[in-house]
């Protein structure tokens, strides 16, 4: 008997989660198509590269989306259950609240487990698939500016070649910075600096701590400066502005070794720690948020559905307001980074247990 009844809770909430994450996927595409579609046809963009954008966008728009979803899927499953009596029903039956929600509890917990493998595996390989479609396809960069998860590789002139070891928007800095010139094929000059500066009143690059050595066929020559103006590069700031390597492109292990060669070069971490964190923090949401959620859903109420999707929009907003404004603090310096990753779980995780108590077994 009890396994039927929990087969028929699970299908009842995975069938209403499945319409719930096509209705943000439909609805997350149109709203990012109509704000995107000027610079999609300001860059030519054929429809199968469009398209193709898209696809590779779906795993992010689940992932993000899906806490919603699986609150209103929560809420609408129990609701319309305990509306029409069938939670009566179950508790006449000698059975409690919190053997009836352990089903729910236990699918929204392997859901979150699932989640975080995605988030590991699927979602950052097609972040780089969609940014790649997005940088050399439609808006066709030239291909002389390549990245990767460790290096940016610059074409800076016809024999000059800048390698940075990783690049940081805000502070407008380049760290570890290679600069090589070549004559007749071969290496005649080479810059190694541990950073690079942007410097808007001049418009021009600094380079910061540098070995400068000149190469002959017979010679290496090497000195050492302080500073040296690189006056005579081609790049800007503008040129790196979407090359920085976003979180979202990597999985934990990158970001972790990302965070740790940001710190051993003297850059600021606290951004990149809060996102570390988060790689955790956030698929287990799913499984907090309908450990909140459900108890309340599974009260009667005369109001039909309306009410239900109004709380779900209600606590929702809440909770994504607690890891925004975490976010917000943590990569100001104002949070531990840890702290301000896991603020919405700790405060709708213990809310979680008050409102278990509290309600009517």
């Amino acid at each position: 008997m009890m396994k039927i009844l929990d087969r028929y809770l699970i299908k009842k909430f995975l069938i209403i989660l499945f319409f719930n994450i096509l209705a943000f996927i439909v609805i997350f595409v149109v709203i990012d198509l109509i704000e995107n579609l000027d610079k999609f046809l300001s860059f030519d963009a054929g429809f199968g590269q469009v398209f193709l954008y898209y696809i590779y966008y779906i795993p992010y728009i689940i992932v993000l989306t899906l806490p919603v979803s699986m609150l209103l899927s929560s809420l609408f499953a129990l609701g319309s259950m305990a509306q029409y009596n069938e939670i009566i029903a179950m508790k006449s039956s000698s059975l409690s609240l919190y053997r009836i929600l352990v089903p729910l509890f236990i699918i929204a917990f392997l859901i979150s487990l699932l989640i975080g493998v995605a988030g590991e595996t699927v979602v950052p390989e097609a972040n780089r698939a969609r940014l790649d479609i997005y940088r050399y396809d439609i808006k066709k960069e030239s291909k002389q500016i390549m990245t990767s998860r460790s290096q940016l590789a610059i074409q800076d002139g016809a024999n000059r070649q800048i390698y940075i070891q990783m690049y940081e928007t805000k502070k407008q800095r380049a760290y570890k910075v290679n600069i090589i010139q070549t004559e007749n094929n071969k290496i005649a000059l080479r810059l190694d600096a541990r950073y690079m500066q942007w410097d808007n009143d001049k418009n021009i690059w600094n380079l910061i701590d540098v070995t400068r050595r000149v190469l002959t066929d017979t010679s290496e020559i090497v000195s050492k400066y302080d500073t040296i103006k690189y006056a005579v590069s081609n790049i800007t700031p503008e040129d790196l502005l979407e090359l920085e390597i976003q979180p979202e492109e990597m999985n934990y292990a990158e970001l972790n070794r990302f965070v740790d060669k940001m710190i051993a070069l003297g850059g600021d971490s606290k951004k990149w720690l809060v996102d570390l964190y988060m790689k955790i923090s956030y698929p287990l949401a799913n499984f907090i948020i309908v450990l909140f959620g459900a108890p309340l859903a599974a009260r009667k109420r005369r109001s039909g559905p309306a009410l239900g999707f109004a709380i779900a929009l209600l606590i929702s907003f809440i909770y994504f307001l607690f890891l925004r404004t975490g976010q917000v603090l943590g990569h100001k310096g104002d949070l531990q980074p840890w702290l301000a990753a896991w603020i919405g779980n700790i405060v709708f995780g213990v809310g979680a247990i008050i409102v278990m108590f509290r309600v009517r077994k």
